[in-house]
């Protein structure tokens, strides 16, 4: 009687834990920060850091379900991706926080916690994630440094690394203010932190009139300035709407010639083509300066939604392109939430060449789209919005576009997939 007790006591003890189990469940990758192109061998490589949110679900069938409480981890990852294919190369696990071993009355670590890429130099690639400095080498991402190993070879500094992420910045090396307000830099391998005094900016002397009283420059716009002038083949080339072009010949002091910022900008309701101008030299109160005298539109010329030239990003300037000579122009195929970002490639007598739509959402304040150039290439980074049940989700998207036709790839940044194009 007391053997068959005990193999029925056991039998119930296995069927009790056999109903207990453990199952993990990741959420998105989410962004962190800005990405960065980061040098390794002089091949560049797209570096992301995202987080995770990982809910290790531990539960029991019968009355007591739900007895033991979900344990709820959040993982750091620096993933390095193609810039040529928008393709990864690798990705590494930098940093875990959260409790994997969670009580009723548990915390849930790391839930605010933010990360951010800072800068790159001397092989390393420093960021900051939870207030906590990290120091990657560039080649693979393997960890080189941390705060003990910062704390290590620089004794004076134990205790004293900041706590906030706010007091860490970069300039060549990593850069923080210590918890007694002193300024250090870390620069090199070898992890010696120096005192750091900030590089001075020189002021600008202001430029005067004849009459010796200074030049008012008009304060440029919020937000993206779009590009709508430039020079091709010696000739000027205005992409403007109807209103904008009629306000732009409206020039009697020359402002919309100096500063182009200031023609008025119609925004994403802006249907806008090519157009001439003629400049001509005028005088007003002593004052030489180059206005516009009329703007004539091109006949034939295509026109675009919320039409702008695609920067240099060097130079702020039109981007000029070769064989053959020519440029590209940003623009929008919808006004709605619906739109998405294209790309235009012309020629110098603003003949199509070839136009793609990429799966981005147009740019805005809330919604920037970052772009990199590279040898014949252009690789985007931003978002695609798309509406599930009522609710607007933004979705990062790492596109590469050749500039000579126009193909592309990309890579879905959320569910760690790549995009399929015809």
């Amino acid at each position: 009687m007391d053997m068959t007790r005990k193999l029925l006591r056991l039998l119930l003890m296995g069927m009790v834990l056999g109903s207990i189990g453990c199952t993990p469940h990741f959420g998105p990758l989410e962004m962190q920060g800005r990405p960065a192109m980061v040098g390794d061998l002089d091949q560049p490589r797209l570096w992301v850091l995202t987080k995770q949110e990982e809910v290790r679900r531990v539960g029991a069938v019968g009355r007591r379900a739900g007895l033991w409480p979900d344990a709820t981890l959040f993982h750091f990852r620096v993933q390095a991706l193609d810039p040529a294919t928008a393709r990864p190369l690798w990705a590494r696990r930098i940093l875990t926080l959260g409790n994997p071993n969670p009580t009723m009355r548990r915390k849930v670590v790391g839930s605010a916690a933010y990360g951010r890429l800072l800068g790159q130099a001397d092989g390393l690639v420093w960021l900051v994630v939870d207030d906590k400095p990290l120091a990657l080498a560039m080649a693979d991402g393997a960890q080189v440094a941390d705060a003990a190993a910062i704390e290590s070879r620089n004794p004076n500094l134990k205790g004293m690394l900041p706590v906030d992420a706010a007091h860490f910045a970069f300039d060549r090396g990593l850069v923080f203010m210590s918890a007694d307000a002193r300024r250090f830099v870390i620069r090199g391998a070898d992890l010696q932190a120096q005192p750091y005094t900030p590089p001075t900016r020189a002021v600008p002397v202001p430029e005067r009139k004849a009459n010796g009283m200074p030049v008012i420059v008009p304060t440029p716009p919020y937000g993206e300035v779009p590009s709508r002038q430039m020079v091709m083949d010696g000739r000027w080339l205005g992409l403007y709407s109807q209103r904008e072009a009629q306000q732009a010949a409206d020039d009697p002091t020359g402002r919309h010639v100096r500063w182009p910022y200031t023609v008025l900008n119609e925004g994403a309701m802006a249907r806008r083509t090519f157009w001439r101008a003629t400049i001509v030299e005028a005088t007003r109160w002593d004052e030489r300066f180059r206005r516009f005298d009329a703007l004539t539109p091109i006949p034939g010329a295509p026109t675009f939604l919320k039409g702008r030239y695609l920067k240099d990003l060097s130079t702020g300037e039109p981007l000029r392109l070769e064989s053959p000579n020519g440029f590209a122009v940003w623009h929008s195929t919808r006004i709605d939430r619906d739109g998405r970002l294209a790309l235009t490639r012309l020629d110098a007598a603003v003949r199509t060449q070839w136009s793609a739509e990429l799966p981005l959402s147009e740019s805005g304040t809330t919604n920037q789209v970052m772009y990199w150039l590279l040898p014949g290439r252009l690789v985007a980074l931003g978002d695609q919005v798309k509406q599930v049940e009522g609710t607007n989700h933004r979705v990062p998207h790492l596109v590469s576009l050749s500039l000579a036709d126009g193909r592309m790839a990309a890579w879905n940044l959320a569910s760690d997939k790549a995009l399929a194009f015809r």
